[in-house]
């Protein structure tokens, strides 16, 4: 009783002295407690400073940031909003002020911060879309995929991060273990210090009779979450290790996160070690280990990484752990990813902030695939919310199983949630945007929409919503078109491919409708060597008359979109470095109004310029000793003379090969006299003779084994006879 009256007078004495401090001497305090990750201690700090007025920018963004990461969005929002009026502010600060928006649920808000956040780090490139509106709606409506509930354990402390320990009970993570006196807690949030709990599996999926972990593994500091070997004898967990002054920008210590492995001695947990990759300037964090127990996945923010915390894997050979090998830029983003769990399948879950989600972090699940995994799929609601969702495991028979949240509505702090999985989780795309009036630059509402694939067979069909906005369901590797119609106006006109959608998930496309005057150019430049379309060709539509260019970029679907003069005649030449340029010629003579598309009067598919690679001719063929073209080649040479004129800067070979089973001498006259005669045709084409080599190799560069003396049938000798044409530089 004497211990506790001193600690209440000293206290006493010390908030006597607190009201004879300035609002600077809080501040300051404020930064101490912030670079020592004392973030509750900071707010409070902070909060008396402001009090006192010290309501300055430093503090503002302070305030945002230590209730950010002491999981109070509505509080952080407050004050990133205020901090939104200073002059200064960063770009950053509008990304966790979009964070902390998507924390309670403020999605339009937050993509307006988040668009000018990729607005101001875009540097002359084409602004990112952060498109958080689409993946609330993506990720929040559909049929859900899971029923969740609260578990029974859940107290007013937190409690979180399960994980398997046999086949009847679950390990947990919680700050229940209050002791009597004087009460342990972390200066991060002043919650008491976490233990490891185990609780008992109920046959419907719940858990009952939680108690502390029996053995050595508790101590007087932060233990969990961990993971447990399949026979529950060994068990791997974390533990915040001791103080460091590795990358502290105060130059005070600083505790990091160690991983530490332990083995059941039949009354609890004991010989606890510590992992060989720990080190004290970086946290090592959150193990999974594998259903065999050789592989050993878990979070660091180790150097070499992409930002923030990242999941590595290390296998075990021989008792010794392999170097932790990073999950790549698949899994891994520039934020957090930490809470792995990998399931029976070879399913790795884990939870993130980097990737598209509902706020906070999110849970995402990312298949095998080769020798990792496949994009992440986020599970969606109502597993994931605006809060933060983590810590997910599921049983053997990939049907139930346990996450922790902060939502709201829980006993307090993170709670622990069963869920059972009612479908296999499989990933959706959307194709978005907003519909525009172009003239007024004003959201359109009510406008058609329509979803088509290149065939013209109408796959979709919606009105744009009250913010102008329209959503279509896409499926992976096709290639779409999306027309938007109004009466007045000119319909408009987008295409979008999904070869590589697997990142994005949603594809925005914004259409603009135009008044239905004057005469527009229409037209999508897609790819020939694959699916897609070409964004950034530049598009110059020359007056033949006058000589003046209008100059325009294809958008990301590789669309043209440009108002034509009236009665006049254009050249219109498609430009991209390493391609193929393109020319088309065009008129508007005698048109006052209208739409013209640019693909009906040519395939606009631009070809991939590829040094040193042949191209064989199709039609170039000779009649038995022959040196003369039939009309045949000379069409396809006029199409190769037609590309050197639109690529003036190509240089080209034009080789010839003749057939193993002739005459070694004779075959290499021909192919010498063939490959002149299709040169001196190109140079009658005004192709200047300094472009274009030609070459005749005769039986020496055969395309299969028939070389002179190897067995060979007719058919196989005459597969090597063939013109072609290569690429050997381009000119500066």
């Amino acid at each position: 009783m004497g211990r506790l009256l001193i600690v209440i007078l000293f206290l006493g004495v010390q908030l006597a002295a607190f009201g004879q401090r300035s609002a600077d001497a809080h501040m300051n305090e404020g930064d101490r407690f912030f670079q020592q990750m004392a973030y509750a201690r900071a707010a409070r700090s902070y909060h008396t400073a402001v009090k006192m007025g010290a309501r300055n920018e430093h503090v503002t963004r302070r305030l945002g940031e230590s209730h950010m990461k002491l999981g109070n969005p509505e509080e952080a929002a407050k004050w990133y909003g205020d901090l939104m009026k200073f002059l200064n502010v960063e770009p950053r600060d509008m990304m966790l002020y979009a964070d902390a928006l998507k924390g309670i649920e403020r999605y339009e808000e937050a993509q307006e911060w988040m668009d000018k956040y990729y607005e101001l780090v875009a540097n002359g490139a084409e602004p990112q879309r952060s498109n958080i509106m689409g993946f609330a709606r993506k990720l929040g409506e559909g049929e859900p995929r899971f029923t969740i509930r609260p578990t029974e354990i859940n107290s007013s402390f937190s409690d979180f991060g399960t994980a398997w320990l046999g086949s009847d009970r679950v390990l947990f993570v919680s700050a229940r273990n209050v002791t009597v006196g004087i009460e342990r807690k972390a200066a991060w949030n002043d919650q008491p210090f976490l233990d490891l709990f185990v609780a008992e599996l109920t046959p419907d999926g719940g858990l009952v009779k939680p108690q502390l972990l029996d053995g050595s593994v508790n101590t007087n500091l932060h233990e969990g979450p961990a993971s447990a070997s399949a026979n529950g004898q060994e068990l791997w967990f974390t533990r915040n290790g001791p103080p460091s002054r590795g990358q502290s920008t105060s130059g005070k210590p600083i505790s990091r996160l160690g991983i530490h492995a332990a083995n059941s001695d039949g009354d609890g947990f004991a010989s606890v070690k510590p992992f060989m990759f720990n080190d004290p300037s970086i946290s090592v964090a959150h193990p999974a280990l594998s259903k065999d127990g050789n592989t050993l996945y878990f979070a660091s923010d180790m150097p070499g990484g992409y930002g923030g915390m990242d999941l590595y894997v290390t296998t075990r050979r021989g008792g010794e752990w392999s170097e932790p090998r990073n999950l790549g830029p698949t899994v891994n983003t520039a934020r957090n990813e930490v809470f792995p769990f990998i399931a029976v399948d070879g399913t790795l879950y884990f939870a993130s902030n980097g990737h598209p989600g509902l706020g906070g972090l999110d849970v995402f699940a990312a298949k095998p695939a080769g020798k990792g995994f496949g994009a992440p799929i986020n599970v969606g609601a109502p597993v994931n919310s605006p809060r933060d969702d983590f810590a997910f495991i599921i049983d053997d028979a990939n049907k139930r199983g346990f996450f922790s949240s902060n939502r709201p509505g829980g006993a307090g702090g993170d709670d622990i949630y069963a869920f059972t999985m009612l479908a296999p989780l499989e990933q959706a795309f959307l194709c978005n945007g907003v519909v525009y009036d172009d003239e007024y630059g004003t959201p359109v509402i009510g406008a058609e929409v329509l979803l088509f694939d290149l065939g013209g067979a109408l796959l979709g069909q919606t009105t744009s919503g009250a913010r102008g906005d329209y959503f279509f369901p896409v499926e992976k590797d096709r290639a779409y078109r999306i027309v938007a119609k109004l009466r007045g106006r000119f319909d408009a006109e987008q295409h979008l491919s999904t070869e590589r959608i697997d990142q994005e998930q949603i594809v925005a496309r914004d259409l603009h409708l135009v008044a239905d005057a004057g005469v527009w150019l229409r037209g999508a430049v897609k790819r020939k060597d694959r699916l897609g379309f070409i964004p950034g060709v530049t598009v110059s539509v020359v007056n033949i008359q006058t000589y003046q260019a209008d100059t325009r970029q294809t958008g990301p679907g590789g669309d043209i979109n440009i108002r034509l003069q009236t009665n006049e005649e254009f050249e219109v030449l498609l430009e991209k470095k390493g391609f193929f340029s393109i020319s088309v010629p065009l008129s508007t003579m005698g048109m006052r109004q209208g739409l013209i598309d640019l693909g009906a009067a040519r395939d606009l598919v631009m070809e991939p310029l590829e040094i040193g690679v042949p191209n064989t001719f199709r039609f170039v063929n000779w009649t038995s000793g022959k040196t003369t073209l039939d009309p045949l080649a000379r069409t396809e040479l006029d199409n190769l003379a037609e590309r050197l004129m639109v690529n003036p800067a190509v240089v080209v070979e034009l080789a010839v090969h003749g057939n193993t089973g002739e005459d070694a001498d004779m075959e290499l006259f021909l192919s010498r006299k063939r490959a002149e005669t299709m040169a001196t045709y190109l140079a009658g084409k005004g192709i200047n003779k300094d472009r274009v080599k030609h070459k005749g190799y005769g039986v020496t560069n055969p395309l299969n084994h028939c070389v002179p003396g190897v067995q060979c049938s007719p058919e196989e000798h005459a597969a090597n006879r063939r013109a072609t044409w290569t690429v050997l530089e381009v000119l500066e």
